[in-house]
């Protein structure tokens, strides 16, 4: 990490950013298998699917035929989101189990670079009324998800009190 002076330091206490970038390994890990949850219920017949589906309304328009299906039954998510949540909850399971926190460059560069084809695809849509099919949408989301989680565990690393790395912070303004 950077002092104040400019110089870089060490930090001996890393446990706390560990800590938190695998409680956010493991809660991202929770949160997709909610996403097929609904989709196991309702195939099997039991309960539970549409409570499931309105809690992740919010963050998806969940339109049927733009969702990735399991046994027969959409997600409770579009498959763009589906690769997004995917792509983050694989960078913070990555970054949980290595011994190095995440690197990423200053900036968002290569987050904007990783967003992309999910970018180009959605503005194709809505420019050709039309847009890919869900597998491609879904795949074409998982680099900018996985780069968005990498972010987000280095940030989880800081805001948990320390680095465990000798690298640069996130963001290192201009240089």
């Amino acid at each position: 990490m950077i002092g104040g002076d400019g110089r870089e330091t060490e930090l001996r206490d890393v446990n706390g950013g560990r800590a938190l970038v695998r409680l956010a390994a493991v809660g991202a890990s929770v949160f997709i298998a909610g996403t097929v949850l609904p989709s196991a219920l309702d195939a099997t017949g039991l309960p539970g699917g549409t409570p499931l589906r309105a809690a992740y309304h919010p963050l998806c328009h969940q339109l049927p035929s733009r969702s990735l299906d399991w046994a027969g039954h959409p997600l409770a998510i579009c498959a763009r989101c589906a690769g997004l949540y995917l792509g983050a909850a694989l960078a913070l399971g990555l970054a949980a189990l290595t011994a190095a926190a995440a690197r990423v460059p200053a900036g968002f560069r290569w987050l904007a670079l990783a967003a992309a084809p999910t970018a180009l695809d959605a503005t194709a849509g809505i420019v050709a009324g039309a847009g890919l099919p869900n597998v491609p949408r879904f795949l074409l989301a998982l680099p900018a998800g996985f780069a968005a989680g990498l972010y987000l565990a280095a940030g989880l690393a800081d805001l948990g009190g320390h680095r465990w790395t000798k690298g640069l912070p996130i963001y290192s303004g201009p240089r």
